[in-house]
Formats: C-alpha cells, sequence, structure tokens
C-alpha cells in the first residue's frame, strides 16, 4: 500500500513543481525514493532534518505552499509510520502518536483512487487518519 502512496506524492510533487522550485521538488523525489531503500528511522530522520518536511512546511510562502508542504508531510510520515509497522517496530517516535493506524490503509487507498489535490489531501487525512 505504501507504494500507492509514494506514487501519490510524486504525482502531487510534479503537479506542484513550478510552485514549490525545482530544486525542493527534487528534494521531496529524492525522499519518495528513498522510502524502498532505506529502513523506518533513516527516511524519518530524512524528514525531520532541519532542513527538510518540517522546515519547508513552516517557512511557506503562501497559504498554496503551506497546504502542498503539509500534505506531502501528512502522507509521507503514514508511509514512515507503516514501515515503522512492517519492520514490527513496537514504539515509534513521539511524531506518529497522532496517525491512527486502523486507518492507513483506507487512506493509501483513498489517495490511489482519488488521486486528490493537496488541499482535499490534507482533509482526509484530518478527518479520518489523525487524532
Amino acid at each position: 500500500m505504501t507504494d500507492k502512496a509514494a506514487e501519490y506524492l510524486l504525482r502531487l510533487t510534479a503537479d506542484n513543481r513550478s510552485m514549490i522550485g525545482n530544486e525542493r521538488a527534487a528534494y521531496c523525489v529524492s525522499l519518495i525514493e528513498k522510502t524502498n531503500r532505506c529502513t523506518a528511522d533513516e527516511i524519518y530522520r530524512l524528514a525531520a532534518d532541519e532542513n527538510g518536511l518540517y522546515t519547508f512546511a513552516e517557512n511557506a510562502e503562501s497559504k498554496e505552499q503551506e497546504t502542498f508542504w503539509q500534505a506531502f508531510q501528512s502522507v509521507y510520515m503514514c508511509i514512515v509510520s507503516a514501515e515503522y509497522r512492517r519492520e514490527g517496530q513496537k514504539y515509534l517516535p513521539e511524531d506518529f502518536e497522532a496517525i491512527r493506524e486502523e486507518q492507513l490503509n483506507g487512506f493509501f487507498t483513498f489517495l490511489a483512487e482519488v488521486q486528490p489535490d493537496a488541499e482535499e489531501c490534507l482533509g482526509y487525512f484530518c478527518r479520518n487518519v489523525c487524532l
């Protein structure tokens, strides 16, 4: 299921490349590509890096950029959470406490079937996945 979410993030990034810029779009693609080659801890650290997703969301230049970064971060963190579970981790970092594990497959299916824009994605996440 995480493959579908990764495919969604690639499309979302491509659709918003002109808004976020080529350098940050390349960063997003790099993060997505690493999800299949790295452990959950490694991909989590990449996102939590001081020059990473959290910083981009905090320093967005417009409401549209902020929505994109929050949607991207939400999906990416769901992927990381699913990877932690797949690896058998019982205790996840604090950032994952608000993610309802039982809702992940439904969220990933929604992303694959609906292909929502960033605002729709974030809305679904907040209503259904996040505590």
